[in-house]
């Protein structure tokens, strides 16, 4: 009952935003659109997106402009869930922040380290980031802009990441290919191993509810470097075990050595395949052989916005698992609106757009 009473309000304000989201018509309907211009026409008019695209010139906006105010709009809806939940922890409600921050350092390490050509087009980056306002600890686009690698560090002075990255650093003297991908993996490990530290101060409901979700990413998260390190580095099934986040939820020792000990993607999706997210394979219909780690991203994030589609109406208002579906479910539906744009801008037609969408119909 306890639970009830403190989230019946945010319930009844997270309903009426989630009644927002497009439906099947609007992706129907964006996906016959021949520019950005006229996208972004059809979005004003959405219960979800006027209030951000309201004041904007539909013949003047570019792509990155577009996703720019979309992904504000998201870090806004966030911003707002959080001045509703009055009582929760501050050092909890403060990571709900930092996960898309850890977002934002990851492009801009990315593009410092490896994408020499995007410096010359800095501005075009601009677009790709969460603007979280005055919360925000860093500067992602001095970060982007970063020649070395203690500039890098230089420009994360006096917060949490710098330490983060200069220990990875120190671990990889040389350029080793697989330095992105291990400093992806160690913030990824910084935030969730944060977030299940803050839970500690929250009801005993709620810290369970998080654990579980945080578990379930944890997991997926793990795969998809797998997946990943499988096609694009060159690490020992040691190795990778042991870059791996430390946190099990339904797999167990015994999957991740499997999972690592596999020779490719086949094999990682083989062991996938008799595992408890065997679930994941289900929109992989296409040949193993031709199937690629950008696919399998996909996958997992079709499966997650199920999820949080299905649980968004079974936990209600009675959770704070209610905040994290409606979050994720925005995220995703931007991210197909962004493909969609660029389906349109390449010509493609709206039976090959959908391929790339996360949800599916």
């Amino acid at each position: 009952m306890g639970s009830i009473l403190n989230y019946a309000g945010v319930s009844a304000k997270l309903a009426a935003m989630a009644s927002r989201f497009l439906k099947k018509k609007d992706y129907d309907a964006l996906m016959t659109k021949e520019s950005v211009s006229e996208i972004t026409k059809y979005l004003q008019e959405t219960m979800m997106y006027s209030g951000a695209l309201k004041d904007v010139n539909t013949e003047e906006i570019h792509r990155r402009d577009l996703e720019t105010i979309l992904k504000a709009d998201l870090v806004k809806d966030v911003r707002k869930f959080l001045t509703f939940f009055v009582t929760l922890d501050r050092a909890f409600a403060s990571y709900l922040l930092r996960r898309y921050e850890v977002d934002n350092l990851k492009l801009a390490i990315r593009n410092a380290l490896m994408e020499s050509e995007a410096k010359k087009n800095i501005q075009e980056l601009k677009g790709k980031f969460y603007d979280i306002g005055n919360k925000a600890l860093i500067d992602p686009m001095k970060v982007a802009s970063s020649s070395t690698k203690e500039e890098i560090l230089g420009n994360l002075e006096n917060t949490p990441y710098q330490e983060v990255i200069r220990n990875i650093f120190a671990s990889y003297k040389s350029e080793q290919p697989n330095l992105v991908g291990a400093i992806e993996n160690a913030l990824d490990r910084w935030l969730f191993f944060g977030i299940l530290k803050a839970t500690l101060n929250l009801k005993s409901g709620d810290s369970l509810v998080i654990k579980e979700m945080v578990g379930e990413r944890v997991e997926l998260t793990n795969v998809e470097w797998i997946v990943r390190a499988k096609e694009f580095y060159s690490l020992k099934p040691e190795e990778l075990y042991n870059s791996l986040i430390p946190m099990r939820f339904r797999l167990n020792v015994s999957d991740l050595h499997k999972l690592c000990d596999a020779a490719n993607i086949n094999g990682v999706l083989n062991v996938i395949a008799d595992s408890p997210y065997k679930e994941l394979l289900k929109d992989l219909n296409v040949r193993i052989a031709s199937i690629t780690p950008d696919m399998i991203t996909r996958s997992l994030r079709r499966f997650l916005y199920k999820k949080a589609k299905k649980s968004l109406s079974v936990f209600g208002g009675f959770s704070i698992a209610s905040f994290f579906h409606y979050s994720y479910i925005k995220e995703y539906e931007i991210m197909d609106i962004i493909t969609i744009t660029e389906g349109v801008r390449y010509g493609m037609k709206p039976d090959e757009i959908k391929d790339y969408l996360i949800r599916s119909f």
